[in-house]
């Protein structure tokens, strides 16, 4: 299925830089009618995957290239987060094991992955060609028609 509609964001690698996606991924789920809590989530998750590529593939050195594709299909919104740093090794993600009921027991860091597992439909992250994208999709609901 092809997109119906794409916006390329592109930031220097530098953390401060962040928020500027953030604010992009606000603005552009309010334009498509989410509500507070779905924008929220969207931003959320772009934000923690752009902080990854900034902060663990680029060693939160400035100067490196980090893209952002955000792709409109008719039943979705698809968010690639990409950058030229060292390739993420799943081996090195290690499991979260907390008590949700007991909040001294949740980690302090390494949630990014599992926060993005839990709000997005979809999450998948591939190395081509010493490209690494996290792509991140969230179906769209259909509003319901009154009777």
């Amino acid at each position: 299925m092809e997109a119906e509609g794409m916006i390329k964001l592109i930031i220097e690698s530098r953390i401060e830089n962040v928020s500027l996606i953030g604010g992009a991924v606000r603005g552009i789920a309010n334009g498509l009618s989410f509500d507070e809590m779905s924008s929220y989530h969207l931003e959320l998750c772009v934000v923690e995957a752009v902080s990854n590529a900034t902060k663990h593939a680029y060693h939160s050195q400035a100067g490196h290239p980090v893209e952002v594709d955000i792709l409109l299909f008719q039943d979705r919104i698809t968010f690639k987060v990409s950058d030229t740093g060292e390739s993420l090794e799943p081996k090195k993600v290690r499991l979260l094991r907390f008590d949700p009921q007991k909040l001294e027991t949740l980690p302090e860091s390494g949630m990014g992955l599992f926060i993005m597992h839990a709000l997005m439909d979809e999450v998948n992250y591939e190395t081509l060609s010493g490209r690494n994208t996290l792509t991140m999709s969230k179906f769209l609901r259909k509003q319901e028609q009154p009777n």
